[in-house]
């Protein structure tokens, strides 16, 4: 569909509105020649200027003039700040906030209606009940609220005085006025919620406080100074939900908390003609008290009658407005989607900007890192800074810069020192415990709140160490996952896991995606006839013996380091698998990194010769086709292994060991290994979805390319599979920019 717009703004404010809509949006100006459009599209009702614009230019196209608004689920933040709302509404006849003339939703009510289906009822009555228990709205904020209210309140709604919802609601300020002296003079208290975007409402003025002009007519309805003594504002930020489900009895002339008030079962008294009020749910003795308002009631109601939307439950209302009515569009993929992955996205997101909330500082990150840390850290509720690693020192080392580090962390830290709630984000457990240690130097803090970021366990199409952007990440608060020295976040999670229905469907579902598309932390090496003509080969000579494959790693990584592993090298990992099993066929596949030149840890000639097969450039998966028992340190191979029902010897303590799902070798005196297995106990063992879920959909956060916010795991494997028929072949420049990264960093030995 090929859509007209008379201003730029409305597609540069709403960068999700083609996708929501699936069309094309096409700025057109008045001096250019322009070809026909399907229609012409202006933004809401509020601007007659903007609007007349739209009308001149519907006229000049010959083409019919629609109306766009946010929805009702639109994103983190208010619209002002985000360019990214991820619901919008589509109108050909006016908008549902002006009942002043006909709506394409008042048709869809009615339709909904007459079409009615058991499974619609179902569905609608899900989503209002996820909606309610995940607290969403329009707007969803992670701020908790620091008012005290007090249960079974009664609230008014004010809103934001010259709001186009409530000239469409046929009211003015004395609706909002005799709204509030109904409502005190039924209720001995009253609480009335500020507008949170509103400067100046009709009944709380820039001071926060009542206005004079609504104090004047309440005293002038006859209302004492004692029940006025008995009205209270609530002028912080507080969620919708929350606020309402402190509530009774809600006041309102055109807000949508009214509509979200009768969600949750609450008695809702309208006071002006909105969308969701004259269908019967709600309290409208206060629009019929006054005549004109009156008038435009009967008008409406005569309308939606003719249309057979008469006797409306609640479950239709909300079909109709946030399923038929609304678009959506997911800001993680960029595409158009259903609502019910609009409302994970909005939990997931919100979810983790609550974490992360505040002053952050991104400590000592490598240039390469800053897009991709902003992507994942950088929330609206986020006050992300980063404190970036100098080229000087990225080249020549910390030995060599140290008389500069220490001159750069002493400027950065110590302005840090009365911020208590200060928080830090580091790459790797190293600069975890090196900042730590800067921070008691500089600011005498034992305790900061250091967050640990890392590759996830789903990364990319290639390896870390030439410097592609992760597809995931982990960022832990409380240690990190290979570190089996002390507790990490994905170590509590996996210890007190319960899956409840949903949540173990949901994790046998990717359980079988991860082996039908044979998903891979970098998703490297190629799927070929070798390893299987070399394992034939050597089933001549050993038929019955069991095969083994030991997982090559980088020695000097974290992972091996922290570990608790007394075995710390692949040659020693090799050897003690040989002296083990002498009659068995061993398969040793080498780390893609060490295999790549990158990084540390290659075997030499003569211990590899106790290998039978060496599996280079293979894909991890194929290996793990082949064999019976893989042998690791704390490769992440050795969770891919468990999800193929293969059995696995653990020498180190990997995120997975300690459970009961793998054979853990513990030395008598290997005193930190038994503490970290000790940590590990649970009451109930812990089954493979149970890990599944924590470990890839609790644990990590994803992210995609070109998305806005987090994605969810599903998404990114989707990412991953289809990338090679989605993604066009890089240029001869990326290709050169790329080659360059990996020499750079295959003559450092090291990832930056």
């Amino acid at each position: 569909m090929d859509i007209a717009i008379a201003r730029k703004g409305m597609k540069k404010n709403n960068a999700l509105l083609p996708a929501a809509l699936n069309a094309d949006l096409r700025v057109c100006r008045f001096y250019h020649k322009t070809k026909q459009a399907d229609l012409v599209l202006v933004w809401g009702r509020k601007s007659k200027r903007k609007t007349k614009r739209g009308v001149r230019l519907a006229k000049r196209l010959q083409a019919p003039l629609w109306t766009a608004e946010d929805g009702f689920l639109r994103s983190l933040d208010s619209g002002v700040n985000s360019r990214f709302g991820a619901s919008f509404v589509l109108d050909d006849l006016g908008i549902y906030f002006d009942a002043t003339i006909p709506s394409r939703l008042e048709h869809l009510i009615a339709h909904r209606r007459m079409t009615w289906m058991d499974d619609d009822a179902s569905r609608a009555k899900s989503l209002i009940d996820q909606i309610i228990h995940h607290q969403l709205s329009k707007y969803n904020p992670s701020t908790p609220c620091t008012h005290t209210l007090p249960e079974h309140i009664t609230l008014v709604i004010d809103q934001v005085a010259g709001d186009a919802s409530i000239q469409g609601a046929g009211a003015d300020r004395f609706a909002f006025y005799r709204m509030l002296s109904s409502a005190i003079q039924v209720h001995s208290c009253v609480y009335i919620k500020a507008h949170p975007a509103a400067k100046v409402g009709f009944l709380v003025d820039e001071q926060g406080q009542l206005n004079q002009d609504a104090i004047n007519y309440l005293l002038i309805e006859g209302i004492s100074q004692e029940s006025l003594a008995n009205i209270h504002i609530i002028k912080d930020a507080i969620n919708p939900i929350a606020l309402l489900s402190h509530a009774t009895a809600v006041y309102t002339v055109s807000s949508h908390l009214g509509f979200e008030a009768l969600m949750m079962g609450k008695a809702v008294h309208s006071f002006g003609v909105s969308w969701y009020s004259g269908y019967g749910l709600t309290h409208d003795d206060g629009v019929l008290a006054d005549e004109q308002m009156a008038t435009l009631y009967q008008a409406v109601q005569a309308r939606r009658k003719a249309l057979g939307a008469v006797d409306v439950s609640l479950e239709q209302l909300f079909f109709a407005s946030y399923i038929d009515y609304s678009h959506y569009a997911d800001p993680a993929t960029g595409k158009a989607c259903q609502i019910e992955t609009v409302i994970e996205y909005l939990i997931r997101n919100r979810d983790w900007q609550a974490c992360l909330a505040g002053d952050m500082l991104a400590y000592d990150f490598s240039r390469w890192k800053v897009g991709f840390v902003k992507g994942y850290a950088g929330f609206p509720e986020v006050k992300l800074a980063f404190k970036i690693k100098s080229r000087l020192q990225t080249l020549f080392g910390e030995d060599l810069m140290s008389w500069q580090i220490k001159k750069d962390d002493k400027l950065a830290l110590t302005p840090l020192a009365n911020k208590p709630h200060q928080q830090y984000l580091v790459w790797g457990l190293a600069a975890k415990r090196s900042l730590a240690k800067k921070i008691h130097t500089y600011q005498q803090q034992n305790n900061p709140t250091i967050i640990c970021m890392e590759d996830g366990f789903i990364r990319s199409n290639g390896l870390g160490a030439t410097l592609l952007e992760p597809l995931s990440v982990v960022m832990d608060e409380v240690g990190v996952y290979y570190d089996a020295t002390a507790p990490s976040r994905l170590e509590q999670i996996l210890q007190s896991i319960t899956l409840n229905d949903a949540q173990r469907q949901r994790a046998k579902k990717l359980h079988q995606t991860l082996l039908e598309r044979q998903v891979s932390k970098y998703n490297v090496g190629s799927i070929n006839d070798v390893l299987n003509n070399q394992l034939a080969q050597s089933r001549t000579q050993k038929p019955s013996a069991k095969v083994r494959l030991v997982v090559g790693q980088v020695e000097d990584d974290a992972s091996v380091q922290n570990c608790t592993s007394v075995i710390k090298t692949n040659a020693d990992l090799l050897k003690r698998v040989r002296a083990d099993y002498p009659d068995d066929i061993i398969i040793y596949k080498p780390h893609p990194d060490i295999e790549a030149g990158l990084r540390l840890g290659k075997i030499d000639e003569t211990t590899l010769k106790l290998a039978d097969i060496i599996a280079q450039d293979t894909a991890m998966p194929q290996c793990l086709a082949v064999c019976d028992v893989v042998h690791t340190i704390s490769s992440q191979t050795g969770f891919e292994a468990l999800l193929r029902g293969v059995a696995v010897v653990c020498y180190g303590m990997p995120f997975y060991a300690g459970f009961g799902l793998t054979t853990d070798i513990v030395e008598t005196d290997n005193l930190p290994k038994q503490t970290a297995i000790a940590r590990r106990t649970r009451h109930t063992p812990l089954s493979i979805e149970a890990l599944i879920h924590g470990a890839l959909i609790d644990y990590p956060v994803y992210r995609l390319p070109h998305g806005y916010g987090l994605a969810s795991v599903e998404q990114v494997i989707d990412y991953l599979y289809n990338q090679t028929h989605q993604t066009a072949k890089p240029s001869i420049k990326q290709q050169l920019i790329q080659a360059a990264k990996t020499n750079f960093m295959r003559l450092r030995k090291f990832t930056i």
